[in-house]
């Protein structure tokens, strides 16, 4: 069994990769990467180095492509738990980037949205698998919920990238928004307006490994829609059932 190793860097990288970090028992970002790859792909990994010198050249390369492509050393662990399901053999650079950023689909995304802007009208949170899908919507909230995909699919998409475009995002804050009055379950243009000028910057910026369940709201919606006066729109209900596959 390899001993953990613990690198050595010719190059004077003055970067927060190479700085030892308590989060990592002392060993810079670079050199806790190098172990758990090993880890992860015993033999495999290490034989990709025959020196010291292939050593430093990957950790130069690939700490210059994290800093340019905005990855963070907190990103590590997520990035390796992505791994572990996508890649049986040890990952390119540019593959870590990815396993480093979690994909969104922007339609599922889209759905997602409409659901947590109909229960933030409620006065609820609303479930969010991803901060970048609520801080897209929040300029945009009156017409999603009032437009279907196919007219916002473009809007949408846009609003979204630019979004996942960041990398890092506050934290969902917790619904502002009084109790909808009887019969009113949808939000409409005011109240979104309203939503977006509540909604402060004092959430705490947060880097997210992975997206949860991207299909729970779906759930939610057929087992909101059971009950009476559900307040839904059909085409929210036939929606949900096509994210589920249901009556294909």
């Amino acid at each position: 069994m390899n001993e953990p190793l613990t690198l050595t860097n010719s190059a004077n990288q003055f970067s927060a990769w190479f700085e030892e970090l308590e989060a990592f028992d002392g060993l810079s970002a670079m050199d806790h990467l190098f172990n758990r790859l090993d880890g992860a792909y015993p033999h495999k990994w290490r034989s990709n180095f025959p020196n010291a010198d292939a050593i430093d050249n990957w950790k130069t390369s690939w700490a210059e492509a994290f800093e340019e492509e905005g990855i963070r050393p907190a990103d590590i662990r997520g990035g390796l738990r992505a791994c572990r399901t996508k890649y049986d053999w040890p990952p390119s650079c540019a593959e870590f980037i990815k396993a480093c950023r979690p994909s969104v689909d922007p339609l599922i995304a889209y759905y997602e949205a409409v659901n947590g802007l109909q229960a933030r009208a409620k006065g609820e949170t609303g479930e969010w698998s991803h901060p970048a899908i609520f801080w897209a919507t929040l300029n945009i909230a009156g017409d999603l919920l009032n437009q279907p995909f196919s007219k916002m699919k473009t809007q949408w998409e846009r609003a979204l990238e630019v979004q996942m475009a960041k990398h890092e995002w506050e934290e969902v804050p917790k619904s502002m928004l009084a109790l909808a009055a009887p019969g009113k379950t949808l939000l409409s243009r005011e109240s979104a307006d309203k939503m977006v000028k509540e909604i402060g910057a004092a959430g705490v910026t947060k880097k997210m490994d992975a997206p949860t369940d991207c299909k729970r709201w779906a759930r939610n919606v057929l087992e909101r829609a059971k009950r009476k006066n559900h307040g839904l729109q059909d085409w929210v209900i036939a929606d949900a059932k096509k994210a589920l596959g249901i009556g294909q």
